[in-house]
């Protein structure tokens, strides 16, 4: 090897190990996570053509990476090349410092130039479209997209420059015949740059607690984070359909309170213009990693935390009747047996993780909240208690305040699982002690799939089913925060199915639930008064109405549109001199047990259920009239039970038996 060669090599090894930690550290921080990366394979982090050919014109460009990147033409090698062993073996040569500092300059120049045209390229190559970072897809609980940049009735009817919507891939992320293989709802983050270029990830769990990440645009794993069992009480093995055990809840992602004005994006990440990551860190803090690149993506919220979110030391406990503390035995913010510590500081703000920034979020059936790097899957913060163990959880909500920068974690418990009564829940996560504080329905069933809605306010909303308890067949308010009970309208036998969906009409907040062979309208600043408008909505004895979707059309007028046995019934909600009102739509065709509708960009979306003998089927309905758009055939081999998701012009469809489907236009090559 000659000095040039050693030059070039070893300069390109100081600008790809820029960081403060240790190599042996490192080591030792993979050695005790439950997480797996997935290498090598058809995800290869390398640039598009356009990139590429600009890359080849600097000099030496084929020489500088990223931490973990393949050099340009090359497939990924181990974690050991990457960290400072040419892929060929041999062990780069050390050059003296002197030799090294011009070249230093122009290849930092070269790296930051490359980094900038990455993102203005990719970010007109990406999928673009708003990104769906919780159940239902808002804090409102809308499951509805009004605009996106590939997805319309126009390129459903008629392919376009996206070519025809179809089949994309699948991928069977549970093979344990043993375990529960049932998915949650998936979640998405779009165009986010890391070790193997530039990344738009779904979010899903499945029912035997394991978390997976995957590649979008190619349909394959990137990593895998196991949630072990951490609660004192043991788990409990006889589950039943109202208590499934395991993962029942889907991920979440930060979601803004309140919702966007009509046209822009909602969701997390460039959608509500978050930053998605660049390939150069800030002066003197080293380059982008895999560590750092997921955390703090648009400026998590502020909070008195430390790093990590611990409490401070000897706090008192700060239990609550009814939190998680007191049923578990534990304390709020407390760390489980044996857990790990959090993934690194070192965001793009410069400093630690905020619990409440961005990072996939989850709790397991053990009650304990994991705030997940949305890059690699390690743990940010100490796992929190939050819920009693063996609950089935519902509908988590990471709600933050644009304003004032605050986060809180909401959920429901729900079916009296694990022997612990339904609850509403909340912990503030920038706060120290990361109290839990609790709302019991006494004795009440809370209604819906999509667990707690939230006002423009920041109220927190939930429905409650038909029963024998005080507040049964009830809507509820509940103060942000400490939960303590607003207001509360009682409708006698209405048996709410569905969660609560908030909208606006016009410049004032609609409530939207769905009950027994009914739709209900409720006026949240006056809700004790009962319900505003109703409508008749046949069919929903046979099929419980778990959430419902609201949206926009391009006309401005408001639709809500709610599962029954026999498929989707669409209403109009019209404004009369300032009092709602509710009319009929349309009806779609026959559809067996319909999941809640999603809707993107003027089109509704459903699935049948489906059965081991008949698979489940993908719908696209015109949202305007309840015309049949396009369906899936016999792509999907499954039943499915968990909600849809849509983003970035593709539609997710998670299978019972494990595997998670998508469908959409086919990214550009």
């Amino acid at each position: 090897m000659n000095k040039q060669e050693m030059i070039s090599k070893s300069d390109a090894r100081v600008l790809a190990v820029d960081s403060p930690t240790s190599l042996d550290a490192r080591k030792a921080e993979r050695r005790v996570t439950r997480v797996e990366l997935k290498r090598g394979g058809p995800v290869n982090g390398h640039p598009p053509d356009g990139l590429r050919s600009l890359l080849t014109a600097l000099p030496n460009a084929s020489r500088v990476t990223a931490r973990g990147a393949s050099p340009l033409g090359a497939q990924p090698s181990s974690v050991t090349s990457a960290l400072g062993r040419a892929p060929s073996g041999e062990t780069r040569g050390r050059v003296p410092r002197r030799r090294l500092r011009g070249g230093r300059v122009i290849r930092a120049f070269a790296v930051s130039t490359c980094a900038i045209l990455a993102g203005s390229i990719m970010y007109a190559q990406g999928r673009g479209g708003a990104e769906w970072t919780t159940a239902g897809y808002d804090a409102q609980r809308t499951a509805s997209i009004r605009t996106d940049p590939r997805l319309s009735v126009q390129t459903l009817q008629k392919p376009g420059e996206f070519g025809p919507f179809k089949f994309l891939w699948k991928i069977k992320l549970e093979y344990d015949p043993k375990a529960p293989t049932a998915l949650t709802q998936p979640i998405l983050l779009d165009r986010i740059i890391g070790f193997r270029g530039f990344k738009s990830i779904a979010f899903v769990g499945t029912q035997s607690e394991t978390v997976h990440a995957i590649d979008i645009d190619m349909g394959a794993p990137l990593w895998k984070y196991h949630i072990n069992y951490s609660a004192s009480p043991p788990p409990v093995l006889n589950v039943t359909n109202e208590c499934p055990g395991g993962l029942t809840a889907a991920l979440s992602r930060p979601t803004n309170i309140a919702p966007p004005l009509p046209g822009a994006a909602a969701g997390g990440g460039f959608g509500r213009g978050g930053r998605s990551g660049g390939g150069v860190g800030e002066p003197g803090k080293g380059a982008i990693t895999l560590a750092t690149a997921g955390q703090q993506r648009f400026g998590g919220p502020g909070g008195a935390a430390g790093p990590g979110g611990r409490g401070r030391a000897g706090a008192p406990p700060g239990t609550v009747p009814g939190s998680a503390a007191a049923a578990a035995g534990n304390t709020p913010g407390g760390l489980p047996p044996g857990a790990r510590g959090a993934g690194g500081g070192g965001g793009f703000g410069g400093g630690p993780f905020v619990p409440g920034g961005d990072g996939a979020y989850v709790v397991g059936s053990d009650g304990f909240l994991h705030a997940l790097n949305v890059q690699n899957g390690i743990d940010l913060m100490p796992p929190t208690l939050f819920v009693p163990a063996n609950s089935r959880t519902t509908g988590l909500l990471i709600a933050t305040d644009p304003e004032s920068g605050t986060a809180v974690a909401y959920t429901a418990t729900t079916h009296g699982c694990g022997s612990q009564p339904d609850a509403v829940w909340a912990m503030e996560l920038g706060s120290e002690k990361k109290d839990v504080v609790a709302f019991q329905t006494k004795g009440a069933t809370i209604a819906g799939s999509a667990g707690p809605s939230l006002g423009r306010d920041g109220t927190v909303y939930v429905a409650t089913a038909n029963g024998s308890s005080p507040v049964a067949n009830s809507i509820i308010a509940l103060e942000p925060r400490t939960l303590k009970q607003k207001a509360i309208a009682t409708v006698a036998d209405a048996a709410f199915a569905s969660s609560p969906v908030v909208f606006q009409l016009k410049d004032k907040d609609v409530l939207a639930a769905a009950g027994k062979g009914k739709l209900y309208l409720f006026d949240p600043s006056s809700l004790s008064g009962g319900p505003i408008a109703t409508a008749a909505l046949p069919g929903t004895d046979k099929l419980e109405t778990a959430a419902l979707s609201s949206w926009l059309d391009a006309q401005s007028v408001r639709w809500i549109a709610a599962p029954t046995a026999r498929g989707i019934v669409a209403f109009k909600v019209l404004d009369a001199d300032g009092k709602p009102s509710i009319q009929p739509g349309w009806t779609s065709r026959d559809i067996a047990s319909p999941l809640p509708p999603l809707f993107v960009n003027g089109v509704l979306f459903t699935a049948s259920s489906g059965a081991k003998l008949t698979p489940s089927v993908l719908y696209a309905i015109d949202a305007s009239n309840g015309k049949d758009l396009w369906n899936s055939g016999r792509a999907i081999a499954t039943s499915v039970k968990s909600g849809l998701s849509a983003g970035q012009g593709n539609v997710y469809v998670p299978g019972a038996d494990g595997t998670l489907y998508a469908f959409g236009f086919a990214i550009e090559k």
